[in-house]
């Protein structure tokens, strides 16, 4: 089963990409709570892209999924200002902040996260959760 996306994404677009990706997740079996984590992380990433990657500015975004019996994968694709995940530090929780959690979400959230640097512009993550098998 395989999802792709493709589309401007804008502050007002996150919440319908986000969504997309959600209904997509619970169609094809993933669990209501998996998904609505999922959704939460895909927020996330996608706000970084907006936000820093686009600088607030309109770009183009290319969001895949796909579901085997084994796993979810996930590739939030952008071709804005390239991330350096090295230069991003985990958030201290004793101090409040209402921005800076979102790599630190993905981390907690999904089993694997990469991030692809070679691309010629922009940045590509690569989420990934295993899926339990029941038994």
């Amino acid at each position: 089963m395989i999802l792709e996306l493709r589309d401007k994404i804008n502050a007002s677009k996150i919440a319908e990409l986000r969504t997309k990706l959600k209904n997509f997740l619970i169609a094809n079996g993933i669990d209501q709570e998996i998904a609505s984590d999922i959704e939460l992380v895909a927020s996330e990433m996608l706000t970084n892209v907006y936000k820093h990657s686009y600088k607030e500015k309109e770009g183009d975004v290319i969001i895949k999924a796909s579901i085997d019996e084994f796993k979810l994968t996930i590739s939030i694709r952008d071709f804005g200002e390239k991330f350096s995940p090295e230069n991003v530090k985990e958030p201290n929780p004793e101090v409040l902040s209402d921005h800076g959690y979102g790599l630190y979400i993905a981390s907690q959230i999904m089993d694997k996260v990469e991030y692809i640097l070679m691309h010629d512009v922009g940045t590509e993550v690569i989420l990934t959760k295993y899926l339990k098998k029941d038994g």
